[in-house]
């Protein structure tokens, strides 16, 4: 089974924001940065490099680019692919 990566833009993103989006991600599937879920399908990745601020925050998963991302609507999504 493919590994999914979870990619979160910190370049320009206040440590407020990137912190409350760490701690869903930690809520919902236990990993923090480098780490791999313990079933193997997801790994959290922090990426660096310019990001439009008006994407901020900006979430990859799987390749997919989510923009404007809010912690709610992380959890939401990792709940949604969680119960696939």
């Amino acid at each position: 089974m493919p590994v999914t990566r979870l990619e979160l833009h910190i370049e320009g993103l206040p440590v407020t924001e990137r912190e409350a989006l760490l701690d869903v991600v930690w809520n919902e599937l236990k990993i923090s940065p480098g780490m791999v879920t313990a079933d193997g399908t997801t790994e959290l990745t922090l990426v660096q490099g310019e990001t439009r601020p008006e994407d901020r925050p900006l979430v990859h998963i799987g390749g997919v680019a989510y923009p404007q991302m809010t912690p709610e609507r992380l959890g939401a999504l990792l709940r949604r692919r969680g119960s696939r």
